[in-house]
């Protein structure tokens, strides 16, 4: 007769700082998988008490930086007490103190990383996070993310591209109509008949906000942009002095409502300089059909299909040349501004893209995987 066998569900403690709902439903997604999964993030986090709605073994952790002494005790402490097969850090501070707390214990440990640059063997910093030989696996956001680490000297068998997935239910399958489109926008201060371009983000120099602003200065008056996030890098408020600019730009500040504000926009913009991992921005614009113009900067290509649900601009973060930038950026506004149909085609295919190769099923069936065979090894 043949024996079968009961192995154990594999026990995780994956941990976040505040998290976000990507993270919430591939934790969530991973526990109906058949993983014995826990989390610990911040109290205060929006995400805690959903968790814990939704029968997920949740947990408190505030950590005050990346080697915070009390806590790694108390995370030993949960190792010891609960046999954990896996720590998984999602996030700086409990990727590193997870990695203090490992030492000595028999816990496999995974690590995340979610932006390009700044990894470096001459940066101390490094090795209490990606660089420590205690990481037995790092999850890359996207390839440019995986690429970036095997040149910055990480081994490659250490690592793992998993795309963090999105599910079209979580938008609005239905569009808005002209009527709901108008008076959302008034609620902004945007008029009838304009042309909207989007960008969400914190805006530091890097994301390139002052490119789409020169850009705008020299688009027709009927292109205006919504600019979603805080303002940091001091000459945007110069460019805004412009004549040609007054009227034209909508600055929001920081909006939980980000995602909602996307689809008031005719196309999504990440003119980035660089340090892009996988903008979800982008990603939240697509599923609801918006079209993206974005740089080659970080992952930023493996989302938009250059001509097929946006475009991609040679925008080099090496050589400062505002002027051609500003050009290639303008170009592309104008194309996709210019022709309905092919506006209406890169809407289609920009929900398709989402839905085919960034599926949140995707997501947490690879994370399964990557478990199982680092058990398994």
């Amino acid at each position: 007769m043949q024996t079968v066998s009961h192995r154990k569900p594999i026990k995780v403690l994956i941990g976040a700082n505040v998290g976000h709902s990507t993270e919430v439903e591939m934790i969530a997604g991973l526990r109906d998988a058949g993983i014995d999964i826990h989390a610990a993030l911040q109290p205060e986090s929006p995400h805690f008490d959903r968790l814990k709605a939704l029968g997920i073994p949740t947990r408190g952790l505030t950590l005050k930086n990346n080697v915070d002494i009390l806590q790694i005790r108390k995370i030993r402490r949960w190792i010891k007490k609960e046999s954990f097969d896996i720590l998984h850090g999602l996030a700086n501070r409990p990727i590193a103190n997870f990695i203090s707390a490992s030492y000595g214990l028999p816990v496999r440990m995974i690590a995340y990383r979610g932006a390009t640059g700044n990894v470096s063997r001459w940066d101390p910093g490094c090795y209490l996070k990606w660089l420590n030989p205690r990481v037995d696996r790092i999850v890359c956001v996207s390839d440019a993310v995986y690429k970036d680490l095997v040149a910055s000297g990480v081994d490659a068998q250490k690592l793992i591209t998993i795309y963090k997935g999105h599910n079209l239910e979580w938008y609005s399958a239905k569009p808005l109509s002209a009527g709901e489109l108008r008076d959302r926008r008034a609620d902004l201060g945007i008029p009838p008949g304009v042309f909207l371009i989007g960008l969400v983000a914190n805006m530091r120099r890097v994301k390139g906000a002052d490119l789409l602003l020169l850009a705008l200065k020299d688009l027709p008056p009927h292109f205006h942009a919504l600019l979603v996030g805080e303002v940091r890098d001091p000459a945007i408020a110069e460019i805004l002095k412009e004549p040609a600019l007054i009227g034209r730009v909508h600055l929001t500040g920081h909006r939980k409502d980000a995602t909602a504000l996307v689809a008031l926009c005719d196309v999504n913009t990440a003119p980035s300089r660089g340090r892009e991992g996988l903008t979800k921005t982008v990603i939240e614009g697509m599923a609801q059909g918006v079209p993206a113009v974005v740089s080659k900067a970080g992952g930023l290509p493996e989302i938009v299909d250059d001509g097929v649900n946006g475009f991609v601009v040679d925008i080099r973060p090496e050589v400062r040349d505002d002027i051609r930038d500003t050009h290639v950026l303008k170009h592309a506004l104008l194309s996709i501004e210019a022709d309905a149909e092919l506006r209406q085609a890169m809407s289609t295919s920009a929900r398709a893209k989402i839905a085919n190769q960034f599926n949140i099923k995707d997501t947490i069936q690879k994370t399964k995987v990557m478990y199982e065979t680092l058990i398994e090894d």
